[in-house]
């Protein structure tokens, strides 16, 4: 299994790292970069305001009155919003075009020209003559302002990404933590620096003493810690062709077992050494893809986490009476409700509620084993919950506690057994299906994705639609895939 393969690795390299070095307070790191970022970034919104306040000024003074329509606090104060409001729409705030601005400049002359554009357009839709200039004069002041707007925008933001580069060097080294199968100089982790936009901090190289000044860590059990307690965030892997097959073995375990951490990690690599790219200049050939990242930024998480709530209270209101009526029906014969530990965000497991189905006396098997048609474990009445999917009910109250949401990928049980396999070992890269919340409903059941899962082909299938769900989620597929649930559910393909 993928997981404890990178254990036993991880673990093994603990015998012949050094010992790692004293490590910062991650809480202050943390500290700082927040206030670098939240400052730095202000600070470039504060720099285009104020030149997009001062451009069409500056124009009105060299070439003549400006449109009396861009004069006054309140169109002054539009034509910064417009300019600040596109370059924010434009991602041009990150950190990458942040840093630097003149191998972005194309993008923010595309983002300029956008914005004066949509100017233009409403000074024309609101141009009342006579009260403003001529049309050739207001079309030379526009392309005036234009240029000193694009002129101070470089400009400031140039000087801010010098003064960002040199504040940065103050801050202490931070969450990025470096994996590779050979030596790191200084040169290359500066490099690597450079190529991630951040200062790595830590350093994981299987049996390799060189620290090139990063903290080191040596035990699989820190690692994990670590990443849970939010010191490492991302992770970057560090490959080269010279690499021997026990190396990227080491590499593909350790991927594997991360796939269901709240960490992001990216591949590294030289492109020219590994694929020979032409044209590329010494010293700029690192190339990085993401392998795995978080697919809900926080926001969007904050949206879909009120949604839920909505979404389950809406439900409660609806089935909180039917729900009442089959716990009656069921406490005769037993316990009401079904518990049962199952996989979560991140790996964390929590505790499932389903209304009982199966009969009480059946023995624990070691490993949870799904139910099968005509299965002699499934009593009258949990066979019609379970064809009509109403067992499943209980699970509001997961969403409401947060563990859940009403979309996602359903959530499995640790080790369960699917024949002579389980579901881990089926798919090697099956934790990534855990980087969201697991669902009432999911992309893999509106597909009729249920039922027997006598193949690993059957797993993959699933574990391919929630990935598929992963990739595209978006508020209107979580409502379509509720709409599509309707009818599955009534047709009850494959439910028993």
């Amino acid at each position: 299994m993928p997981h404890r393969d990178a254990h036993v690795f991880l673990i093994a390299a603990a015998k012949t790292a050094p010992e790692p070095a004293p490590l910062h307070n991650p809480d202050v790191y943390r500290l700082h970069h927040a206030l670098g970022w939240a400052s730095g970034v202000g600070l470039l919104i504060l720099a285009d305001a104020v030149s997009a306040l001062a451009a069409p000024r500056l124009a009105g003074l060299l070439i003549g009155p400006a449109p009396t329509l861009t004069t006054g606090l309140t169109n002054w104060l539009a034509y910064a919003a417009f300019t600040v409001g596109f370059m924010l729409f434009a991602g041009l705030y990150a950190a990458t075009p942040a840093r630097a601005p003149l191998d972005h400049a194309p993008a923010i002359l595309r983002t300029l020209i956008a914005a004066h554009v949509v100017i233009l357009l409403r000074l024309a839709l609101l141009r009342t003559a006579p009260t403003t200039p001529p049309v050739s004069a207001s079309i030379a002041w526009a392309a005036t302002a234009f240029t000193l707007a694009a002129g101070l925008i470089l400009g400031t933001r140039t000087l801010i990404a010098v003064w960002w580069r040199h504040a940065e060097r103050t801050v202490p080294r931070g969450s990025v933590a470096l994996v590779i199968a050979g030596p790191c100089d200084r040169d290359l982790r500066a490099r690597l620096d450079r190529l991630t936009g951040r200062n790595l901090g830590y350093l994981f190289a299987w049996g390799m003493p060189q620290s090139a000044g990063l903290r080191v860590i040596t035990a699989a059990d820190t690692f994990a810690a670590m990443i849970r307690a939010g010191t490492i965030t991302d992770i970057l892997v560090f490959t080269r062709r010279s690499d021997d097959a026990a190396a990227r073995r080491r590499i593909d375990a350790l991927l594997a077992s991360l796939a269901d951490q709240p960490v992001r990690v990216r591949l590294a690599f030289d492109a020219v050494a590994e694929i020979g790219a032409g044209g590329i200049a010494q010293g700029q050939s690192l190339r990085m893809v993401t392998v795995l990242d978080r697919p809900i930024r926080p926001l969007a998480a904050a949206y879909k986490r009120g949604f839920d709530l909505l979404g389950a209270t809406v439900l409660l209101t609806l089935f909180g009476p039917l729900m009442g009526v089959i716990a009656l029906l069921l406490a005769p014969s037993g316990a009401i409700l079904f518990r049962q530990r199952r996989i979560g965000l991140d790996g964390a497991p929590f505790t499932v509620f389903k209304f009982r189905t199966m009969r009480t006396t059946q023995p624990t098997a070691s490993a949870p084993l799904q139910a099968r048609r005509d299965d002699r474990r499934i009593t009258p009445i949990g066979a019609i919950l379970r064809r009509l999917s109403l067992d499943e009910l209980p699970q509001i109250f997961n969403v409401l506690r947060g563990d859940m949401s009403l979309v996602g990928p359903r959530p499995h049980a640790p080790h369960t057994s699917a024949g002579d396999f389980t579901f881990e070992q089926a798919i090697e890269f099956y934790g990534v299906r855990h980087r969201v919340k697991p669902g009432l409903t999911g992309l893999a059941q509106v597909r009729g994705l249920r039922g027997p899962t006598d193949h690993p082909d059957m797993i993959a299938a699933r574990v391919a639609a929630d990935l598929d769900y992963i990739e595209r989620w978006s508020p209107s597929l979580d409502l379509a895939i509720l709409l599509r649930t309707i009818p599955a559910v009534i047709g009850g393909r494959n439910a028993f």
